[in-house]
């Protein structure tokens, strides 16, 4: 290859430069080091920068064009961080104790359903009865508070004492901790405070209740006397907690019962013999219970003035007292022997016990109860027709009243043929016989009627006197039982069963 005379300086310049840098670099794996100072080479050289090598033979700075070493710039280091403080760790606390079952709890509490019964004046301590709690509750039980709603009739701390102040009832809330402070039950249970049984009687273990018969609303009853407690817990109805039963060894006697101002009230409507269980708050008591019928062997007399009636009680042989409402009509004897005085009604009562019997007596003279009588036998003994209202057998409700009277003479104005029913009434009432007021209640309850007196029915549109269509016959009153004290009595009639008509139907007339 042929040079050219430029190429031939390029080439001389080249190994020119290739001397001075072979002298200015060190050897190959060397390491150089540049100090600030400008120390000499690791081969000895004195000038430039000092460079030594490092015995892990990698280099810690690099080379730039002219031989000059330019060291890496040094990081920075980071700042140290200040540690943070060490936490104190908290105390390690003390496991809470679990609850064990308390060696002087006198009462415990189990199933719920189940009514806890506590005498007055009592104290003691509640616990769990741990046979009936699971065992994980019992394994986490650290606390247990109870509290009672009404402190008037139980008093309960906390903790469980308790003390039972009068009679009554309440509940009680228990609750249990575990040892995260956790409720893990809550029961409530019903207390029963009963009063101290234990000087309580009663008056009497063998009674007999006489039943009235027939008597209208009749409830004879019997009371036995509750002795040993305050009347204010042995009546329902101050003592609404009141805890009692009563059983009849009898079942076809069936016995109502009930406790009032200290009174143990029996009553029962079948006659028989029967013992009843009484169990007042616990405590058994024994009854020996009879139930008679007694009876008037009248409830009803027409009875002429002047004569007697011997009253008689049937089902009681006891001592009795008689009474009349009304003794100017008709008077009774400390042995029941009733003499009658004058027309009018009075009613004779015997009482014995609470049973009180009732009789009404009817004072008529001997004239009016033949009237009675007699229509009372064709009433019997015929037949209703108005046609033949006048023939024998028959009869209509006015033809029977002027025939019944016509024969003892009195004809209402008519000498052979019975007027009508509006007819009678205005010929009584010209001769100012009619009774004020009518035929209303308030006459009936007064026996203001007297046996042979006339109701006449009024009201109907047939151009007769009142509108009269129809009369009967009162013949007395029958007795049907007392209400509130008072006697319940229905008019009788000679042609119409007890209490059949209605008050304010009609007019009386006075015979």
């Amino acid at each position: 290859m042929k040079y050219s005379k430029k190429n031939k300086l390029v080439t001389a310049w080249g190994i020119t430069a290739a001397i001075v840098i072979g002298m200015i670099l060190p050897p190959m794996g060397s390491v150089v080091k540049v100090s600030a100072a400008g120390d000499s080479y690791a081969g000895g050289n004195t000038t430039g920068p000092r460079v030594s090598a490092t015995a892990t033979g990698k280099p810690t700075a690099v080379t730039t064009g002219g031989g000059i070493v330019t060291p890496r710039p040094t990081k920075t280091p980071r700042p140290t961080r200040t540690p943070r403080p060490t936490m104190t760790p908290k105390p390690t606390s003390s496991p809470q104790p679990l609850v064990t079952a308390k060696p002087k709890a006198d009462t415990y509490l189990g199933d719920q359903d189940e009514k806890i019964i506590l005498t007055v004046g009592v104290s003691g301590e509640f616990d769990i009865d741990r046979k009936v709690y699971d065992s994980y509750i019992l394994d986490k039980l650290v606390k247990i508070q109870y509290s009672a709603d009404d402190s008037s009739i139980l008093q309960v701390t906390e903790e469980g004492q308790y003390k039972a102040v009068k009679a009554g009832q309440t509940n009680m809330d228990v609750w249990g901790y575990d040892t995260d402070g956790q409720k893990i039950f809550d029961y409530t249970y019903t207390i029963a405070v009963y009063p101290d049984m234990s000087k309580v009687t009663l008056a009497k273990n063998k009674v007999t209740i006489y039943q009235v018969k027939g008597n209208y609303g009749d409830s004879s009853e019997v009371k036995i006397a509750i002795k040993g407690g305050a009347s204010s817990i042995f009546d329902e109805n101050k003592n609404e907690d009141l805890v009692y039963s009563v059983t009849s060894s009898n079942k076809k006697m069936y016995v109502e019962s009930g406790i009032t101002k200290g009174n143990l009230v029996l009553s029962c409507t079948t006659a028989g013999k029967t013992t009843l269980t009484v169990n007042l708050y616990g405590k058994e008591y024994k009854v020996h219970l009879t139930v008679a019928v007694v009876s008037f062997n009248a409830s009803s007399v027409l009875l002429v003035k002047n004569k007697t009636k011997a009253m008689k009680i049937k089902g009681y042989k006891g001592k009795i007292t008689w009474k009349s409402s009304r003794p100017a009509v008709a008077s009774v004897t400390s042995k029941g022997k009733v003499r009658s005085k004058k027309e009018g009604n009075t009613i004779i009562s015997a009482k014995f016990g609470d049973v009180k019997l009732g009789c009404v007596i009817s004072v008529t003279t001997a004239r009016k109860k033949k009237v009675i009588r007699r229509a009372q036998h064709m009433a019997r003994t015929s037949q209703y027709s108005q046609p033949k209202r006048m023939q024998k057998g028959y009869y209509d409700c006015s033809s029977l009243v002027w025939r019944a009277y016509s024969k003892y003479g009195y004809r209402f104005g008519a000498v052979s043929y019975a007027p009508t029913a509006a007819a009678e009434a205005q010929y009584m009432a010209a001769r100012h016989k009619m009774l004020k007021g009518g035929f209303s209640r308030k006459n009936a309850q007064k026996l203001k009627f007297k046996a042979g007196d006339l109701m006449f029915e009024t009201g109907a549109s047939n151009g007769r006197y009142r509108g009269i269509y129809h009369v009967e016959m009162i013949i007395g009153y029958e007795f049907y039982g007392w209400e509130n004290n008072k006697p319940v009595v229905v008019v009788k009639w000679a042609n119409r069963t007890d209490g059949y008509y209605g008050y304010g139907v009609g007019i009386v007339g006075k015979m």
